[in-house]
């Protein structure tokens, strides 16, 4: 018998196996969540905040890249072979290195952000309520 959707499933509220790490929504044994992941409401929210970790992405990335690029230009500058072609060799050195380090700052972003998301836990308590007080009424 092939499984139920998640949806239609009784067993993840009658019989579950585990929760949801971030907002302690059941599972059964057969909507079991893999490692390193949550449920498809809290994917959904990962997914949702794509656009600001690309714009973290933006803030880091290209001063990582300029700072490691113009750093190795400064230092290569004095051992360089002269003419045009020492010259193209060493923009293209500082160029790699520019972009091989705006890319490790991109997947530090990401690396970390998920790490956070992943750390992410229900509240412990419900929403606060606000009660008129006894006095006023």
């Amino acid at each position: 018998m092939p499984a139920r959707r998640r949806e239609d499933c009784e067993d993840c509220t009658a019989k579950p196996v585990m929760r949801c790490g971030r907002c302690t929504s059941t599972r059964c044994a057969a909507h079991e969540l893999q490692a390193g992941r949550r449920c498809e409401r809290c994917e959904h929210d990962w997914a949702d905040e794509a656009t600001t970790r690309r714009a973290a992405k933006l803030l880091f990335a290209p001063p990582a890249a300029i700072l490691a690029g113009g750093l190795l230009f400064g230092l290569l500058l004095p051992v360089s072979v002269g003419g045009a072609i020492g010259a193209a060799v060493m923009a293209a050195l500082a160029c790699g290195t520019g972009v091989a380090a705006g890319t490790g700052a991109c997947r530090v972003v990401d690396r970390n952000a998920r790490a956070m998301f992943l750390r992410e836990r229900a509240g412990g308590l419900p929403p606060a309520r606000l009660l008129p007080s006894p006095r006023h009424r």
